[in-house]
């Protein structure tokens, strides 16, 4: 009989990620229970076991109500603490900085009584009414084996603790199963819509409409819980500067449309302590499809129109428009400086548009670099942008029918070749405080102001991939739209390097499916309906040329779109952007190698030759490369069997011309053959394989 040889956890201050490992599959373990343990914070001495949602093959969970792991056992090898931060039912955040460990113990069938798991007070089989929680036969399970535990970890956004640099990473709507639990806590229904089922590919209108409700709304639970310490973050430093009597804050910005960073912003800006570089955001074509000339003209900038006239209103001289009201180039950073004395102190960039769908509804980062050197590096390239004059807006309002939209007139604005020149002269490398090391890059850096398929490979990503081509184990990485097809960005280079080197693992996932690497020659594209009509069938959302025996897969946002066991639809998004997140981790458990590279830049050839972006590479930093590829690890997962769904509605839209037929009940197997995955001969190592040393 196996036992258990190994466990450990890593963590990115939002989500812990543990991993096991043992000798051989254990005999008669029907899944594990997992038990957080704190050691410190407001839960000091608390023993909490990890909640689970998926019922054994004989029960079914209707409602989504959730049960411990001593009930639902874990069948995996390795799990995501969710509830690390975030309740199970509620809409409540622990608060940051505090340490735990976990304890992990197989369990099977109880045999007789006095061997029973005892009773959880969180995992009650009857609800306030006295009514059943689950449908199906009780079990009794009991441990298999003494429980094995992980190191402790410290659950913080200090990397390394006490060091320069913080990171945090939005909650997001990745999964709509659990947030309906949030939003009966918060109304004491759930929305209507998506109670009854309807969900058309995604697009949930009863949530959607909930969801914009609550995100815009300052203090708002959902809010609150959707975002995690991502808001926090920009709040700091514009409290900072508020609070400093010396203190400004230097900010570009691609969109600005969230109510409450709004009136701070127009609150510093009236001060005269902001200065704001607002580009282009969005554009509105008010004609009806089909509708004959003459045509009303496209309208530019709507999203961030109204917060421009009210910053404008605030202090004109403090605002600065870089309009690109044409498809060619957007003005796409998302970074801000605070400078005290005249001395430029700390910056924070990252993926996270001032957005209340940037905030709340994707996937996103924030990074904040408490360092002068980095900080005079991005006041630089403010000063650069400031200098590199476009044209002055046309106001302009279009109206057709019901529709109306006001902003600015197109133009064909572009970079200038001072600007390209400047960014193209490589920056000198700065140490940091802790021992990591820190380029940044800033575009475009191109001489020619757009990119063809012959292009050269612009500096930035040069260096990235010169990183990716020297990684030694491993490449994680999510990225929202870097290019189509993989051509002229890092999907493309990762599906290269992933062929060229089997030992090598290489993650990722994506939010458009159109950058997804070429399907196989011969590829459907359409099926045929019982009645022999064509239709289109769904995108591909995985990659992996071997299959489950890949060591590279890359998959795109998806999610459950008709019933799936007790997996109700879902939505996929409340905007353009699901995975909005730019990042690539390499290497993250090496102590010198490792390295982490994010920033606002897309990672694909646009970024550099057409758009404002900044690119931040730091290597040598373990903590912050672990918490980046926790993140990712955290997306991926989540997606991973999401895109297997749709890879076999696929198929079965292919075989049988029809959708899947909708079930329910649970997934949980009855006996330990589930392990057998996790010990098959020659199979290519996973990431729990990785991070655990296997």
């Amino acid at each position: 009989m196996g036992k258990l040889t190994r466990a450990h956890a890593w963590c990115n201050g939002e989500v812990a990620y543990v991993a096991w490992a043992a000798d051989g599959p254990i005999a008669g373990c029907i899944g594990f229970m997992v038990t957080r343990v704190h050691e410190t914070g407001q839960d000091a001495g608390t023993k909490r076991i990890l909640p689970t949602w998926i019922a054994f093959t004989d029960q079914s969970n209707p409602d989504w109500l959730e049960q411990d792991s001593s009930v639902w056992p874990i069948q995996q090898y390795q799990w995501r603490d969710l509830t690390l931060r975030r309740s199970r039912n509620t809409a409540e955040v622990r608060p940051i900085d505090f340490k735990v460990h976990y304890k992990v113990v197989p369990v099977g069938l109880a045999g007789k009584a006095e061997d029973k798991l005892p009773p959880s007070a969180t995992a009650p089989y009857l609800d306030e009414q006295g009514k059943p929680r689950y449908v199906g036969p009780q079990k009794a399970l009991f441990a298999l084996g003494p429980a094995i535990s992980t190191p402790t970890i410290d659950v913080t956004h200090d990397f390394p603790s006490g060091g320069s640099i913080k990171a945090t990473f939005t909650n997001g709507i990745l999964s709509t199963q659990n947030l309906l639990r949030q939003l009966e806590d918060i109304q004491g229904k759930k929305p209507q819509a998506v109670a009854a089922g309807p969900i058309d590919n995604g697009k949930a209108k009863g949530i959607l409409a909930t969801l914009k409700k609550h995100i815009p709304i300052k203090n708002d639970k959902i809010r609150l819980f959707l975002t995690a310490d991502v808001l926090s973050f920009l709040l700091h430093l514009i409290d900072r500067t508020e609070q400093s009597a010396t203190g400004e804050l230097y900010l570009a910005l691609y969109e600005l449309h969230d109510p409450e960073l709004i009136d701070r912003l127009e609150a510093l800006v009236k001060k005269g302590k902001a200065r704001v570089i607002l580009s282009t955001a969005s554009s509105a074509d008010v004609n009806p499809k089909g509708a004959p000339p003459p045509k009303q003209p496209i309208v530019w900038d709507v999203e961030n129109y109204p917060a421009r006239l009210r910053l404008h209103a605030a202090n004109s001289s403090n605002v600065h428009d870089r309009l690109f009201n044409n498809d060619d180039h957007i003005g796409h950073n998302k970074f801000a400086v605070f400078v005290e004395n005249g001395k430029p102190q700390t910056v924070l960039t990252g993926s996270t548009n001032w957005t209340e769908t940037g905030l709340c509804t994707q996937s996103n980062n924030v990074i904040l670099l408490d360092d002068e050197a980095i900080a005079q590096q991005y006041l630089g390239f403010w000063n650069d942008l400031l200098a590199d004059k476009q044209p002055a807006g046309v106001p302009l309002t279009a109206k057709a029918g019901r529709k109306t939209a006001t902003g600015f007139a197109a133009n064909k604005a572009v970079q200038s070749d001072i600007l390209r020149s400047a960014n193209a002269k490589l920056k000198p490398e700065i140490a940091v405080a802790g021992g990591s090391k820190v380029e940044i890059f800033f575009s475009p850096n191109t001489k020619e102001p757009t990119k063809d398929k012959n292009s050269p490979t612009p500096i930035d990503l040069a260096r990235v991939y010169s990183l990716m081509e020297h990684a030694s184990d491993a490449i994680f990485f999510l990225t929202f739209y870097p290019g189509v097809r993989g051509e002229q960005n890092i999907v493309g280079t990762a599906a290269d390097l992933a062929a060229k080197r089997p030992e090598l693992l290489v993650q990722g996932a994506i939010s458009n499916p159109k950058a997804l690497p070429p399907a196989k020659a011969g590829t459907p594209t359409t099926y045929k309906t019982p009645s022999g009509k064509e239709k289109k069938l769904p995108q591909p959302s995985i990659w992996w040329p071997g299959g489950d025996d890949s060591r590279v897969a890359m998959i795109r946002a998806s999610a459950v779109t008709i019933r799936t066991g007790d997996l109700r639809p879902e939505l996929l998004s409340a905007g353009h952007a699901i995975i909005h997140d730019k990042i690539i981790v390499i290497d993250p458990l090496h102590p010198t190698n490792c390295t982490v590279i994010t920033g606002s830049h897309n990672l694909g050839y646009k970024a550099s030759y057409q758009n404002d972006e900044n690119l931040l590479i730091i290597r040598g930093n373990q903590a912050l490369a672990i918490a980046y590829a926790v993140h990712v690890l955290d997306t991926y997962d989540h997606y991973v069997m999401r895109a297997r769904l749709e890879d076999e509605r696929r198929k079965a839209l292919i075989a049988t011309g029809k959708e899947p037929v909708s079930n329910s009940g649970g997934f949980l197997r009855l006996n330990d053959q589930w392990q057998s995955r996790w010990f098959a001969p020659g199979g290519p190592p996973s990431s729990r394989d990785y991070f655990l040393g296997i």
